[in-house]
């Protein structure tokens, strides 16, 4: 007939069953899949090598192998009978019902568990304060499971690690050193901004005293200076484009908002500032000189009267340039 596909010819992907695997869902969705996989084939097949491992599961490259090999090992879910030859351990004190069962209000998971919990680094004290929280999910939800013990010991694990995680952390929170210097990763996004080197080095003393008087911790400091840098930066450009031809001081003229931004990285507060715009004026008014940027100018006359009145901020001030800030002009 028409169109009618001769069957013959079509190549057959009916697969032959000896290569199907089968492997426990219960057991692979507690230890991983390949675990499972791996484990049932030393259960069926007998004690074995890694490289009939290898072979007859071709899927999965040797390192994985020998990953899983150790992890099961560790378990004690198998036994290296001899160099390289691993076999399931049939004495293995974790034994499945014939049925899902629900968690019983009283669960305790077996000593075989709480040993492979605890050589994996797991404490006494942490698996006390899981299992409660443990047995109350489960009852909560009724759902039923082969093996409680499979389920508690991943459940263990990836609560461990995600505390391990947490701990990790929580050690790497510390406070700036005197010392601190960004990352080469830093310094390289920093130039691909196209941001002065002169001027990220002259901010970086001013940077760790800011945040070495807040007595502040953090575990991210290269972070926190990329933000300093590149706001501070854009601070400077929008000083930079106000530039206009030499101009004398007129009665009208006030700092911008610019000027206070800066002023406050010197931790020289606004009303400090604004209370020197008078006598600013008025000097400047009065000699009529020609100025490129009456802004910078302002921002260097604060800083001295703040230096003069505050003897203590004179570490401070030492260590900021007025390049930082301002344009390069003859005074």
């Amino acid at each position: 007939m028409p169109g009618k596909k001769n069957l013959s010819v079509l190549p057959k992907f009916m697969p032959n069953k000896s290569n199907f695997l089968n492997f426990d869902k219960e057991i692979a969705t507690s230890i991983g899949l390949n675990e499972a996989i791996v484990l049932q084939l030393l259960k069926t097949e007998g004690k074995h090598g890694k490289i009939f491992l290898t072979n007859k599961l071709s899927f999965i490259n040797e390192k994985e192998i020998q990953r899983v090999l150790k992890k099961l090992l560790k378990l004690k879910l198998i036994e290296e009978t001899s160099k390289d030859i691993f076999s399931f351990k049939s004495k293995n004190e974790i034994v499945k019902p014939e049925r899902k069962q629900n968690i019983s209000k009283g669960y305790l998971p077996s000593n075989n568990i709480l040993k492979e919990a605890k050589s994996l680094g797991v404490t006494e004290d942490f698996i006390k304060i899981k299992l409660p929280e443990f047995r109350i999910y489960w009852s909560d939800r009724k759902d039923k499971s082969f093996s409680w013990d499979y389920k508690f010991l991943k459940y263990l694990l990836k609560e461990w690690r995600a505390e391990e995680e947490k701990l990790n952390k929580a050690s790497k929170i510390k406070p700036i050193q005197k010392n601190w210097k960004p990352s080469k990763e830093a310094l390289q996004i920093l130039e691909h901004a196209e941001i002065d080197e002169k001027f990220i080095v002259d901010a970086l003393p001013e940077f760790i005293l800011y945040w070495s008087e807040r007595n502040t911790a953090s575990d991210s400091w290269n972070s926190k200076f990329l933000n300093h840098i590149k706001n501070q930066w854009v601070r400077y450009q929008n000083l930079i484009s106000m530039v206009k031809k030499p101009s004398r001081m007129n009665k009208d003229w006030s700092p911008s908002e610019d000027c206070f931004d800066v002023l406050s990285l010197a931790k020289i507060n606004k009303s400090f500032a604004v209370s020197q715009i008078p006598e600013f004026k008025l000097y400047w008014l009065e000699t009529k000189e020609m100025r490129n940027c009456w802004n910078s100018k302002f921002i260097q006359h604060v800083k001295f009267r703040w230096k003069a009145k505050h003897g203590n901020a004179k570490n401070v001030l030492s260590r900021l340039k007025d390049h930082e800030w301002a344009i390069n002009f003859k005074n």
